[in-house]
């Protein structure tokens, strides 16, 4: 019921009228009742460890937008900021106002975004999220394009620091602004200029002098939002600690104890104060956390292919931080075997300048879902590839080089000549032929790809990955069982792996045209470690039957291979390759 029609003293499912413009004393209440109620419980990401307290001495080259004096500053010490979210979409940098090395100093100057020839060229979307801040009585206002100097690039320049560091940005923020309403920069900010709500509010007169107002949650609008589908906003959303999201018509603020105060609430539930709706902490010992934020990501689009990495930044010093790890080419180093077994959730398409073995390798969504088949516990998962693995994975330098290096070693790696598996246990004898060659043959590559650079990772190599592995042949072909019910759903097409005595020895989805072009065909899959379909059921991981070995389906093109798909096989089935049968074999995986 509209507040001002009420006949009844409850306010429970009052609903307020949005007026034509957003009431900022309204929003500014907001932030005083979060300070007030929620205490210091919102002045930390749940991302980071620690309440950043001084953003400007963390991060060199830290600039912010000086609202009310309308310029781009160095971050004074202790400087109380806001960050703007947004989707930048297909405008043309060259045609709006950028930070460059030769204009940033021209731009320190007050009123230099006054200047016609600036502001003119400032996308809307920037403008109103100053005209917020102003409003907010805050001064800096921190977005990538006028932050960032944008041209200087290369490996020390202050682009790369930055975009390493968007979790502190971020997480360091006092409020982010979310622009989740709009296709590009210029959409603008609903509610802050006279006639730009966009949507009218669904009111009805259903009885003389009573109206009723249907109040939609701002989540209904999710699924529509080109926001939610960016990869750059992704981070951004999640090392966030207070926002204010535009969305639906209206702006809603969330904190880290409350999901939605908003315009049309007539009353702000105070109940949140006591973590009703409180976000929890994230465990750095659950793996599924880590996978989950990598399934959510890959998902997500990109304008440039070259940021695939670089979207990811602030996540990878998250995964530097609570998992110790490195990301090669976005897979965590010292869980190199299972992080592997990824699967699509839906029909993927090759992104060809990244390799195949990892989720960056295609479009599409891709669930690595250890959690599931094994366990949530990191110190689990640790002990357990020490024992099921065998491969010790080495990665190119460079296609002109004879040079490789191991993607990740051990701290307690032996020097000693006791055959030792990559993750340092003692290599064990699985199969009944030589597996002792592990060292990669030195050799240079010609006519192949170059992949994206992983410069966040402090040994960036080429992406292709040589080692020794179990070769074997299998067919392909219609299967013989029926599809599981458990698990998602998965569009791509079913087949079966067949052996010598032409039973069913495992499944493989494939890409629909792919598969459709190669059943009934025989196909290489290489050993990659051993794993489970299915988690035990009787809570015993390591000691219940149901390992298998995990293969990986294979597509040669000339001196290298790529990733097709990953299935298993039982453990018994290894001597049911077709032709001379399984060999121990040197890959080259791009």
């Amino acid at each position: 019921m509209l507040a001002n029609d009420s006949p009844t003293p409850s306010k429970t499912f009052f609903t307020r009228f949005i007026p034509d413009q957003i009431d900022f004393g309204m929003v500014r209440n907001w932030l005083y009742m979060c300070k007030v109620w929620h205490g210091n419980a919102c002045d930390r990401s749940e991302m980071l460890e620690d309440q950043l307290e001084d953003p400007a001495s963390s991060i060199p080259h830290f600039r912010l937008i000086d609202v009310l004096n309308n310029c781009i500053i160095p971050a004074p010490r202790g400087a109380k900021y806001v960050t703007l979210s947004y989707v930048w979409g297909r405008i043309d940098p060259e045609t709006i106002l950028r930070s460059l090395k030769n204009n940033f100093k021209q731009l320190e100057e007050p009123g230099a975004l006054l200047l016609p020839n600036n502001h003119d060229r400032i996308p809307l979307t920037i403008r109103d999220a100053m005209q917020v801040v102003r409003e907010l009585d805050l001064q800096y206002l921190w977005v990538d394009s006028l932050c960032i100097v944008q041209d200087d690039t290369g490996p020390e320049g202050s682009k790369m620091s930055a975009i390493s560091k968007m979790d502190l940005v971020y997480g360091g923020a006092y409020l982010a602004i979310m622009a989740a309403t709009g296709v590009d920069a210029n959409a603008g900010l609903q509610g802050v200029r006279p006639n730009t709500r966009g949507m009218k509010q669904p009111i009805e007169e259903v009885l003389p002098g009573l109206r009723l107002a249907f109040k939609p949650k701002h989540h209904d609008y999710i699924n529509d939002a080109s926001y939610y589908t960016r990869a750059w906003t992704y981070q951004e959303q999640r090392f966030t600690k207070r926002s204010l999201l535009f969305i639906g018509g209206q702006v809603v603020f969330i904190c880290m104890r409350t999901d939605g105060w908003r315009e049309d609430v007539f009353f702000e539930d105070r109940t949140a104060k006591f973590g009703s709706t409180a976000r929890r902490d994230r465990d750095a010992d659950d793996i599924g956390q880590f996978e989950g934020l990598i399934q959510s990501y890959s998902g997500l689009s990109l304008t440039y292919d070259t940021d695939i990495y670089h979207a990811f930044g602030g996540m990878t010093r998250y995964f530097r931080t609570h998992l110790r790890v490195e990301l090669c080419h976005g897979m965590p180093d010292a869980y190199f075997d299972w992080f592997l077994l990824w699967h699509p959730l839906g029909i993927q398409t090759r992104r060809k300048n990244a390799p195949s073995w990892s989720w960056s390798g295609w479009y599409g969504q891709s669930w690595p879902h250890m959690w599931d088949w094994y366990s949530r516990n990191r110190q689990k998962v640790r002990k357990a590839l020490r024992r099921r693995t065998w491969i010790i994975w080495y990665q190119r330098k460079a296609h002109d080089s004879e040079e490789f290096y191991r993607v990740w070693t051990p701290k307690s790696h032996s020097t000693t000549t006791t055959p030792r598996n990559f993750y340092g246990s003692h290599a064990r004898s699985r199969f009944a032929f030589d597996c002792s060659q592990t060292d990669p043959t030195p050799r240079k590559l010609a006519g192949v790809s170059q992949y994206i650079e992983d410069s966040h990772n402090p040994k960036p190599g080429s992406g292709y990955l040589q080692f020794w592995t179990v070769s074997i042949v299998f067919k392909i072909d219609k299967p013989q069982s029926k599809a599981a019910s458990r698990g998602p759903k998965n569009d791509n097409k079913r087949l079966g792996i067949f052996g010598r005595d032409g039973r069913e020895l495992g499944i493989v989805f494939v890409d629909p045209a792919w598969g459709k072009a190669n059943r009934k065909k025989e196909h290489e899959f290489i050993f990659l470690c051993e794993g489970r379909d299915v988690r035990a059921e009787g809570g015993r991981f390591d000691d219940e039957p149901g390992w298998r070995y995990k293969v990986m389906l294979i597509e040669w093109h000339g001196d290298w291979a790529e990733r097709i798909s990953v299935g298993s096989i039982g453990k018994q089935d290894v001597d049911q390759g077709l032709g001379k049968g399984a060999e121990w074999r040197e890959i080259i995986l791009g």
